[in-house]
């Protein structure tokens, strides 16, 4: 990040499997917290996970569309959610597939 702060277009982050993810920290240069968007089809279903393991913890918000989450769930008009997370007391460690 150069700067006090950075700023993008959502579209023109850095983009993992045909746009589905859009990779805000690296996008942004953020080190402390990991932050992707992810844009969800309609009627598709993630594969449920848990980091009990890891201790991070995890925000999802939902920015358009329908849907649930923890196992993000899309409605008919597909679902666009920020998904943040990172572990208390811990420097950020990025996950190998967030590198563009």
């Amino acid at each position: 990040m150069e700067g006090p702060y950075a700023t993008s277009a959502i579209e023109d982050l850095p983009q993992l499997w045909d746009g589905f993810a859009k990779l805000v920290r690296e996008g942004l240069g953020v080190s402390g917290f990991g932050a992707q968007i992810m844009d969800l089809p309609p009627d598709y279903q993630t594969k449920s996970h848990d980091e009990s393991d890891s201790g991070q913890e995890e925000l999802y918000l939902a920015l358009s569309g329908s849907g649930t989450s923890r196992t993000l769930t899309s409605g008919s008009g597909g679902l666009r959610v920020l998904c943040v997370g990172g572990t208390p007391g811990k420097p950020y460690e990025a996950p190998e597939w967030s590198e563009g």
